[in-house]
């Protein structure tokens, strides 16, 4: 079944998840919203109650906001693969290779959310996502060789092995 019919398939036979994505990103903002409000309520500036909640958080507050919105992402994904919002739409987080993606490559995929998040609504992030063609990857996912696939696809986490030992390895252990 070739031509138009298979334009869906992202990833020899994976589903296109852009609209989970699209749908998982509002489910998180929507707890990183929550979890800013709880956070506002436990360290915000009570003495500044008229002023609007933007001006009630110093700069140590903003700082453990930031810290916690991007550890949000980081921890979950490194543990899990899944937010609560990839989770709710059955998506997740693999290497390119369809392996588990470590803590160093999410922690750059996390990082990198600041530049596809420009100018604020994501559009960078988008505009890559449809860019990058059937891989649709964002800015986070091609730094990191991360991609986002429906929770069912299998995990390959089957590393190539090490490379054969050299020569002079060989002869050196031989002489031992």
């Amino acid at each position: 079944m070739d031509g138009p019919a298979r334009n869906h398939d992202a990833f020899a036979g994976e589903p296109d998840v852009i609209g989970r994505r699209i749908g998982a990103a509002l489910i998180d903002l929507a707890v990183l919203v929550l979890l800013l409000l709880l956070v506002g309520g436990i360290v915000g500036n009570d003495t500044a109650a008229d002023a609007p909640d933007s001006a009630r958080f110093g700069a140590l507050d903003r700082l453990l906001i930031l810290c916690l919105a991007f550890g949000y992402y980081w921890v979950s994904e490194t543990v899990w693969g899944q937010t609560i919002g990839k989770r709710v739409l059955a998506i997740r987080v693999v290497r390119a290779d369809g392996g588990k993606p470590g803590a160093g490559a999410v922690f750059v995929r996390t990082l990198l959310r600041i530049v596809d998040s420009f100018p604020g609504v994501y559009i960078v992030g988008l505009i890559a996502v449809f860019a990058t063609g059937s891989r649709r990857q964002r800015v986070g996912d091609m730094a990191a060789k991360t991609r986002v696939v429906a929770a069912d696809a299998p995990i390959d986490d089957h590393r190539p092995p090490p490379p054969p030992p050299s020569d002079d390895d060989v002869v050196a252990s031989v002489l031992r």
